[in-house]
C-alpha cells in the first residue's frame, strides 16, 4: 500500500520513501535514512505545501523551541538535505523560510508496506 503526497499539479513523485525500510529512492540512487531523518521526511510529506514551522519540527522530536533546539534542527535538516542530493536531487529541495521554518519543494511518495 502507498499514498502519494504532492505539492504541485504534477503526479510524478521525485522521491519515494519506504517507511518499513527507512529508504529514500531518488532520481539516481537510494539511501538509508536514520529514524530522525525518516521522521522529517514523513512530516514534510504530510505538511500542507511541504511547509513546517520551526516549533512544529521541535515538537516532532519532543523538544522545546529555543536557540539550542534551532541549531539541532538545522543540523538535522542539513543531514537530510545532503542525503537528498546523494539520491540525485537538484536545486533547492529544502529551504529555510525566515521566521517560519522549512519547506520541502518536491513531491514525495510514501510507501507504507
Amino acid at each position: 500500500m502507498f499514498y502519494l503526497i504532492h505539492f504541485n499539479q504534477t503526479f510524478k513523485a521525485s522521491f519515494v520513501f519506504t517507511l518499513h525500510k527507512l529508504e529514500l529512492i531518488g532520481p539516481s540512487s537510494t539511501v538509508r535514512l536514520t529514524l530522525s531523518e525518516a521522521m522529517l521526511m514523513r512530516a514534510f510529506a504530510e505538511a500542507p505545501e511541504g511547509r513546517l514551522a520551526a516549533d512544529r519540527l521541535a515538537h516532532i522530536f519532543g523538544l522545546e523551541l529555543n536557540s539550542l533546539t534551532k541549531s539541532s534542527l538545522q543540523v538535522r535538516i542539513v543531514r537530510l538535505r545532503k542525503k537528498l542530493y546523494d539520491t540525485g536531487a537538484h536545486g533547492a529541495v529544502i529551504e529555510a523560510i525566515r521566521n517560519v521554518g522549512y519547506q520541502f519543494f518536491e513531491p514525495i511518495e510514501i510507501v507504507t508496506s
